[in-house]
């Protein structure tokens, strides 16, 4: 997840970028990400913790559908650095996440981005083990983008171009396999219908994001109350308790009704995390989802990501990455990995 600081017209983003496991994770993007301020929950438990003394049981719902999303991302600087999301499966072999864990604008808004084919979707991910599935192709929703003169321009207005694609923050994987434990539902266009919701991810803030977290909220949206210097309507916000639920989060399903029973009007998924609300700690943003977006973009990805998709959803393999901005914001990510 990303960090969005309101500073009026300062916009920090830090990029979904983490590490992998089968190592120790390190979130050397902290210093960059203007976490500075935050308030900061201790939750100390041991890594050999059952899972229910922090989250509930992953192997029963909505938790089953969940995963540790990792792509190497190697740099001259770091030659072992690697992005770390969260993500879920939503159709057999397609996994919903955050387009900012593939393509980073606010830090690389021209790329090159991480290849991610070279991904991993680690189903049910906790205390380093999961399914492992490969990542065959992916796309990002295709208003995930910023403006061709993005370089030109002013703060001010780069930080609006930044928050516009904010409001289009999510990107879907095609796997090698199927899911083993199902899919997670999910609504779109449901403005009006839901007050609350219980955000999941694996936090790289606790135990280095070794076990999946989850924490409830209300919803509104951004426009509901001044939060930002402008109107964006289509970013939502959930305003829960304070806590360390933050990088590494990004692309982490929001859930209405949270429930361990399965069932109609149960552990809907409306949205993935996108960004903080640094100036409004306890404030994290998501795209609204429509079904004017998604739905072309799972159509595309589903084939292979082969042909095109309304608007033409740009591939995610090697290529370059715009960033959000605007207002008071942040990032949700870790970032690298040391053995």
């Amino acid at each position: 997840m990303r960090a969005l600081g309101i500073a009026v017209a300062a916009f920090a983003v830090a990029a979904s970028v983490g590490a992998t496991r089968a190592a120790v994770l390190v979130d050397a993007a902290a210093g960059a990400r203007g976490r500075d301020g935050w308030i900061h929950l201790t939750q100390v438990i041991p890594d050999t913790a059952p899972a229910e003394a922090t989250t509930g049981n992953p192997s029963l719902a909505p938790l089953k559908w969940v995963g540790l999303l990792a792509i190497p991302n190697p740099t001259d600087k770091d030659p072992r650095a690697i992005v770390e999301c969260t993500g879920q499966f939503i159709k057999p072999n397609v996994v919903l996440t955050a387009a900012h864990c593939l393509r980073d604008l606010a830090d690389n808004p021209t790329g090159p981005w991480p290849d991610v084919t070279k991904g991993t979707f680690w189903l049910q991910y906790q205390n380093q083990e999961g399914a492992p599935f490969k990542i065959l192709c992916g796309a990002v929703n295709p208003l995930w983008t910023v403006p061709g003169n993005f370089a030109s321009m002013t703060t001010s207005e780069k930080d609006d171009a930044k928050l516009v694609a904010d409001e289009h923050d999510f990107a879907m994987l095609l796997t090698d396999g199927e899911s083993t434990t199902g899919v997670m539902p999910y609504a779109l266009d449901w403005k009006g219908k839901y007050g609350y919701a219980t955000r999941v991810g694996y936090a790289s803030d606790i135990l280095n994001g070794q076990i999946v977290q989850k924490s409830g909220g209300a919803l509104f949206f951004a426009d509901a109350i001044p939060m930002l210097d402008k109107s964006y309507p289509a970013i939502v916000v959930q305003w829960a308790p304070t806590t360390n639920l933050t990088f590494g989060t990004s692309g982490g399903a929001w859930i209405v009704n949270f429930s361990t029973t399965e069932g109609k009007d149960k552990n809907a998924l409306i949205a993935v995390t996108s960004f903080q609300f640094t100036d409004y700690p306890g404030g994290e943003g998501a795209a609204y989802l429509t079904a004017a977006e998604f739905n072309p973009l799972l159509a595309y990805v589903s084939g292979g990501c082969k042909g095109a998709t309304a608007g033409t959803a740009p591939s995610a393999s090697p290529s370059p990455s715009p960033s959000p901005g605007g207002g008071s914001r942040g990032g949700h990510g870790s970032g690298g990995m040391q053995p």
